[in-house]
């Protein structure tokens, strides 16, 4: 984790954000910089960090390689990763609302009643009356001739009472 300039009687360490493994370095821009996703917030280091799953690191240089978590509605599963991108979006007819979420399994069906017509939501949304859906759903069908579902959020329709009718 150090080089030595010419003449010099110390050792000096490669600068927060880089390291070196090698020996018998002369000039500071001999240390390797940090590569996207890694980090190293002390001086003198063998070696990089990686980011942790559930988000991504955009700092080479500080402590916990500036680490942002992945969004609610979306997770990163996969470590030294170093970009909004890398968070995986929930699909259509799931959710979550979990912040720095580390796997696809945070992401749960919405629950019938509701939907999730984009990738990437925090929350499912209910079902206006007249309509219902199945779980899992990315949309609400609305309630066959003769059925009716009253309240937002539901999840089927029932048989309107005789005589009267949904048409």
């Amino acid at each position: 984790g150090s080089y030595c300039e010419p003449a010099a009687s110390v050792a000096l360490p490669c600068e927060a954000g880089s390291y070196t493994d090698k020996t018998n370095l002369t000039h500071a821009s001999e240390c390797t910089h940090c590569p996207a996703g890694r980090f190293q917030p002390e001086r003198g280091q063998s070696s990089c960090i990686s980011c942790a799953t559930g988000g991504y690191c955009d700092s080479a240089e500080t402590c916990g390689g500036g680490f942002t978590p992945c969004k609610a509605g979306a997770y990163n599963d996969q470590q030294g990763r170093s970009s909004p991108d890398d968070c995986q979006p929930c699909r259509r007819g799931t959710f979550s609302p979990t912040t720095g979420a580390n796997s696809s399994e945070t992401c749960s069906s919405c629950r019938a009643g509701t939907f999730a017509n984009e990738t990437g939501q925090s929350e499912c949304t209910d079902c206006p009356a007249g309509s219902y859906s199945n779980s899992g759903s990315h949309s609400c069908d609305e309630c066959d001739v003769g059925y009716y579902s009253a309240n937002p959020g539901q999840g089927l329709c029932i048989p309107c009472p005789h005589p009267l009718s949904s048409a």
